[in-house]
């Protein structure tokens, strides 16, 4: 709950300056982000087994992490050997043989994912000790709001959302004229704004029933 809440409070400054600099970039950003927490928060407040899943997808999304760095390693690396070889030719004597000699060191050494293939690793363990299977992925927002009945409202908004912050064809055509989405702001604002009080109240309304008090 205090992630959730920290979180909430963060992207609602986002909003608040998206929506004062006239950027619907960032207002469809924190309203995105907003939009997802509301539908986490109601989730994870519905029963103990939601809460219970929801934390174990911290496990899952960070095996994906890790792994996911190793990987852009492993494609780059590649690259930087080519780019390495290419760069060379403008050298010679003393100097072209400095930059052989650490090429091929950066050949044996291959892409270095040590680090981040034993923190991968690491979780996959994590998951079988916890029972999550191996196959398990992080549940996505729209899985969760379809999950508690609140996808008929948060799929349009979602969508909305994504057109803007994505670089999607509309966003792109957009950046070339000046303005041109600002009319959508106040919506985005008013909507980020009406998800945030509802992720407090939610929190809050949990809380009270059992005698806590927010800080």
């Amino acid at each position: 709950m205090l992630g959730i809440l920290n979180s909430a409070l963060l992207d609602f400054r986002y909003l608040q300056i998206g929506n004062k600099q006239h950027s619907p970039y960032l207002a469809a950003w924190s309203c995105r982000n907003l939009l997802e927490l509301k539908v986490i928060t109601t989730y994870v407040l519905a029963s103990a087994d939601n809460a219970k899943t929801f934390k174990n997808d911290f496990v899952v999304d960070a095996k994906e992490f890790y792994e996911a760095i190793s990987k852009r390693h492993r494609a780059t690396h590649p690259k930087l050997i080519a780019a390495w070889q290419a760069g060379m030719q403008e050298f010679e004597g003393d100097e072209r043989r400095a930059l052989e000699a650490g090429l091929q060191r950066e050949i044996e050494r291959g892409p270095q994912t040590q680090e981040t293939d034993e923190e991968t690793e690491a979780y996959r363990k994590l998951m079988d000790e916890f029972g999550i299977s191996p196959k398990s992925k992080p549940m996505r927002s729209g899985e969760i709001a379809k999950l508690i009945s609140q996808n008929e409202e948060f799929d349009p908004m979602f969508k909305v959302c994504s057109k803007m912050m994505h670089r999607t064809a509309l966003s792109i055509a957009a950046s070339t004229t000046k303005g041109s989405l600002d009319e959508v702001i106040p919506l985005l604002a008013s909507t980020g704004t009406g998800e945030f009080l509802a992720i407090y109240d939610l929190i809050d309304q949990h809380f009270r029933a059992r005698g806590v008090q927010l800080p």
